[in-house]
């Protein structure tokens, strides 16, 4: 290691720092004084027999005792043949047991290495105590090394391996080692006018920690003349670094005391501690996250310590995390919400408008965290609060602060640290905050006990947890606690009792529910099951009726263009429908718990239904009524359609791929026999008005989800494993049709027209890109002569013309539109009419029409050929 010159941390000491260099050294000299010479290996000096498990009885080999002398070593030999004494820790695994001593206090380092078999090592008391132990700590991959500082007295060594008896026999070599004090070094004096750096480096074969066991470390000792506020970082560019900060004892060593410690709060992996100190003499211990064995073979750090001047910290910039809002306990594979306020407490701005914020909650195998919030959210005083629960009088909500979300997927006590860390525009870190939350994951819910019905009969159902948040569900029948219930019956009374807890209690208050209107008369609904498929086919009948009362079908068979008016009446009809389908079960669902809480039980097929009807209304009910709620604001808005909120509310709305004719599946599957016409008015709707799309595709893409999470209802209550409950939420689906080659497709379009406000009609091309074409002389006049044909100037894409619009006015005031290629084909849409009565300025679209491409230009070669 060096010190680093340079103008922050120069050479210079006082006199004070010197001293406490010559203290610190005379201190170190006399306590490693007294070492003795290295001795030969020792042989076996007796045998003392001790008795594994299994009762076989083992020898223990007795090394002797240990010279105190730095570099001096006791060895053995030994071969796991598969038939030695059992290990007393590892089933089915050879044991050899070595006994040593040593006549003071030291720093021991023990050895088990093998060139064929996984080592494990354990250290016990003289009296077969475990004290430690160590897996693949040692320098060859497989091998183990334990290494502390230990009393003196008489240990026992037990030599046994990872494997067990499977892996054959193998030979290994036992060492025990005494290795020299880790010895500090020494930095001098911190003051205000002379930082402090250094660089140093840890390897596998680095001292290890005094407050992590198994991980490398490296010492330092500074002294600090005066109190101050005094910062230190350890940095490393692909370690992990732990910071550790206490005071000296005896000039020795640490104590075992800590004043500070830190992992992670330097930015990245790296460490910080910033904080107040007196004047005194401090140990640091700068150590890894990572322990021994995962170390690489030479990872570099720095160390450097500043002292912070008192007033400018106070006057700086701080976010401070000031408040968490977290469940204390959370299911496994559940989403954890973190809600949280975040504030500056400083007292100024932040130095640059670049300056930002990084939040992030991390925990045992999880994190998130959130893009950059930049320094002009963060005014001194200014505070943000994610939910009502973390408000103060005086933070505000804002969509750059939103919660996290973390999935612990394993049971058992864990913890989440919420923080900030600030950045100024140069990326140097300004500070950082966090908080800690301890929280137990539980292995599925919890949950008094709680009576169900099966097959006629009531059972008490009940899941507790144990401390380390595994919980066990007993069902007992009510009748007789003491039977035995077949395992059918316990998987059916589990999942009632889990409907009731998990699904019906609180079903008013899911996101999906709780803002749905029951203001229209109710309509009963009967859901044929939980799966995608039964609720495509309960939806699919429904929405046919709905749409042969709109008369819509007439329309489209008559030829004429729809109306975009006439699709919002529809949206809002099928919002009615829905509103009217969640008041109809909103209704049951009280009565349901009203019944419960007087007394009654909830029996298996009223939570299969339960489940059912829950998963109709969040996937296909709350859709629809978002629809109709944009088309009741656009309707409301002076802007109608292009109002700014109307736009927000349509962006909202899931946008996926449905595919080609998205309703066939759920029209096939419900086995009507008008699904053709059904589908191709689809088709029109969807071009006619987005608030339609949004409708029928915000239940498609929903649809499909609800597997997922019927899957993940059986996993949390530990009954993903039943078949019979499985069958229940698996969907039903349609044979794949056999794929046909697909030629190159012609131009799709319709033909657009709309009423002008004098009268004339104007023509365009919408393609299904979504891409308008308005050629030039594109108005029909509107004292055309009946029954002539007028042409539109060349429709043209990509520089080539693909046709023109024709349009003639009729005898009864409707107008006939048409498309001519320019190979003289006319082409005439099923929808080919525009009504008599137009509402004015809005765009009517013909029914879907391919125009061919035109031919390929022949290139030069080709007409040459031709030529000769």
């Amino acid at each position: 290691m060096k010190l680093i010159a340079d103008k922050r941390f120069g050479l210079r000491s006082t006199a004070f720092s010197w001293l406490v260099v010559v203290l610190i050294a005379s201190a170190l000299a006399i306590a490693g004084g007294g070492a003795a010479t290295a001795q030969e290996p020792v042989t076996i000096q007796e045998e003392v027999t001790t008795q594994g498990e299994t009762g076989r009885s083992c020898e223990t080999v007795d090394l002797g005792a240990l010279d105190n002398t730095p570099g001096s070593k006791l060895t053995a030999s030994g071969r796991w043949t598969t038939e030695d004494c059992d290990s007393r820790f590892r089933s089915n695994s050879d044991a050899h047991t070595y006994r040593f001593e040593i006549a003071a206090i030291g720093r021991i380092r023990i050895d088990l290495t093998s060139p064929e078999a996984d080592a494990y090592l354990y250290l016990l008391d003289s009296d077969g105590n475990r004290i430690t132990e160590n897996d693949d700590g040692g320098v060859g991959a497989l091998d183990a090394r334990i290494e502390r500082e230990l009393q003196a007295g008489v240990y026992l060594i037990e030599a046994t391996t990872t494997a067990g008896r499977a892996r054959g026999p193998a030979d290994f070599e036992v060492e025990v080692t005494q290795v020299d004090t880790c010895e500090p070094q020494i930095l001098g004096a911190l003051t205000p006018d002379q930082g402090i750096g250094v660089r140093g480096f840890w390897t596998p074969e680095s001292c290890q920690s005094i407050f992590l066991t198994g991980h490398p470390s490296q010492y330092f000792v500074f002294a600090l003349p005066q109190g101050a506020r005094v910062r230190v970082d350890l940095t490393s560019e692909i370690g992990d670094p732990v910071l550790i900060v206490a005071p000296i004892v005896a000039l020795r060593a640490v104590v075992p005391g800590q004043v500070a410690h830190n992992d992670d709060a330097g930015g990245t992996r790296n460490s910080r501690i910033e904080q107040y100190l007196p004047a005194d003499v401090y140990g640091i211990e700068a150590t890894t996250f990572r322990t021994r064995d995962l170390q690489g073979p030479l990872i570099d750090f720095t160390l450097t310590l500043t002292i912070v001047e008192e007033e400018a910290h106070q006057r700086s910039p701080l976010l401070k995390i000031e408040e968490i809002d977290i469940p204390t306990e959370v299911v496994a594979g559940d989403p954890l919400p973190i809600n949280f306020r975040i504030g500056n407490v400083g007292g100024d701005e932040f130095p640059d408008p670049a300056s930002s914020a990084v939040l992030y909650a991390i925990g045992p195998r999880v994190f998130d965290r959130t893009a950059p919030v930049f320094a002009r959210h963060w005014p001194a005083g200014v505070a943000y609060h994610t939910n009502e629960a973390t408000a103060s009088a005086t933070s505000t909500a804002t969509p750059q602060v939103t919660p996290h979300s973390v999935t612990f997927n394993r049971a058992g006590p864990t913890w989440v640290f919420t923080a900030v860390i600030t950045f100024d525009g140069n990326d140097d870190e300004l500070g950082f905050h966090g908080l800690w939350h301890d929280l137990t994951v539980l292995s599925s819910p919890t949950y008094g006990p709680v009576s169900v019905e099966v097959d006629g009969e009531t059972y008490s159902v009940s899941a507790e947890a144990d401390g380390q948040g595994d919980v066990t569900t007993t069902v007992a029948s009510v009748a007789d606690p003491a039977a035995e219930i077949d395992a059918a019956i316990q998987e059916k009374a589990q999942y009632a009792a889990g409907v009731r807890t998990q699904l019906l209690d609180g079903i008013f208050d899911r996101p999906a529910i709780a803002g749905l209107p029951e203001s229209a008369e109710p309509t009963e609904v009967a859901v044929e099951g939980p799966s995608s498929s039964a609720l495509l086919k309960t939806a699919a009948p429904r929405y046919a009726a709905l749409i042969r009362q709109s008369g819509l079908l007439d329309t489209l068979a008559s030829g004429e263009a729809i109306s975009p008016v006439a699709v919002e009446n529809l949206v809002l009809t099928l919002a009615d429908g829905g509103s009217g389908t969640y008041a109809f079960l909103a209704d049951s669902w009280r009565a349901l718990s009203e019944r419960i809480d007087s007394g009654g039980v909830l029996s298996f097929d009223e939570a299969t239904a339960v489940q059912s009807q829950l998963a109709y209304v969040e996937h296909v009910i709350a859709p629809v009524i978002s629809a109709g709620k944009i088309v009741t604001a656009a309707r409301a808005a002076e802007l109608g359609w292009d109002d700014p909120e109307v736009q927000a509310m349509l962006s909202t709305q899931p946008s996926c791929d449905t595919g080609d004719d998205p309703l066939r599946e759920p029209l096939e599957l419900a086995g009507l026999e008008d699904a053709d016409s059904l589908i191709a008015l689809d088709t029109e709707l969807r071009a006619a008005l987005f608030a339609y799309i949004a409708a029928i595709d915000g239940a498609l893409c929903a649809v499909p989800n609800v597997d997922a999470a019927n899957s993940r209802f059986l996993e949390r209550l530990g009954l993903d494993h039943s078949e019979q409950l499985l069958a229940l939420i698996e969907p039903e689906s349609l044979p794949e049709p056999e794929p046909e080659p697909e030629p190159e497709p012609p131009h799709q379009l319709r033909i657009a027209a709309r009423l002008d406000d004098d009268g004339r009609i104007e023509h365009g091309v919408d393609l299904v890109s979504g891409l308008q074409i308005l050629p030039p002389r594109r108005h029909l006049p509107a004292d055309a002569p009946v029954d002539v044909w007028h042409s539109s100037g060349s429709v043209e894409l990509d520089e080539s013309p693909i046709g023109e619009i024709r349009a003639r006015r009729l005898a009864d005031g409707r107008v006939e539109l048409a498309f001519r290629t320019p190979d003289g084909e006319t082409i005439t849409p099923d929808i080919a009419y525009l009504p008599a009565a137009l509402d004015e300025g809005v765009w009517y679209r013909s029914s879907l029409i391919e125009v061919p491409r035109p031919p390929e230009p022949e290139s030069e070669e080709d007409s040459a050929g031709e030529d000769e």
